[in-house]
Order: structure tokens, then C-alpha cells, then sequence
């Protein structure tokens, strides 16, 4: 029987396996990118680093035993703010 732990941990598992294939396939496309889209691949790459940090830090908590108290961030959910 897979308890809610086990499913989590799994979740965090698979996860970092997506995270790792998408962030060595990103290099790749760095390695191949010149003029403008050189930019853009490189904060892509900027972002999948800050998102493995997070993980790290989700699996972190989530193998200390403590409950997972996820804080939600209150960042607009858009660059464009409120559309009305």
C-alpha cells in the first residue's frame, strides 16, 4: 500500500528526472542558438536552475518528516496585471 509519503516522494522523484532531462536538452539548444533567441534560451536555462532549487528545497522539508507547508508566493499572476 503506497501511503501519501510514498506518493509525494515520488511525485518529487519524477519531477527532478523531468527537470534534469529539460534543463541538459536546454543546454544543448544554448549550444545551438545565436543573435536573439541566445537571450531567451539562457533565462529559460536561468529559470529551470531556479525551479530545481525550489525542488531541492520541496524534498528537502519533505524528507525531514514535516508536514509540507507550501507558501503561496502573492505575485501577480500575470506581467499584464489585472485584466479587466
Amino acid at each position: 500500500m503506497t501511503t501519501e509519503f510514498d506518493a509525494r516522494a515520488d511525485y518529487i522523484r519524477q519531477l527532478s528526472t523531468l527537470l534534469t532531462e529539460m534543463q541538459s536538452l536546454a543546454s544543448k539548444l544554448a549550444n545551438q542558438s545565436h543573435g536573439r533567441a541566445y537571450d531567451k534560451v539562457r533565462e529559460l536555462n536561468e529559470l529551470l536552475h531556479l525551479v530545481r532549487q525550489e525542488l531541492g528545497a520541496i524534498e528537502t522539508d519533505e524528507s525531514s518528516g514535516a508536514p509540507l507547508g507550501i507558501e503561496r508566493r502573492k505575485t501577480p499572476r500575470s506581467q499584464f496585471g489585472e485584466l479587466t
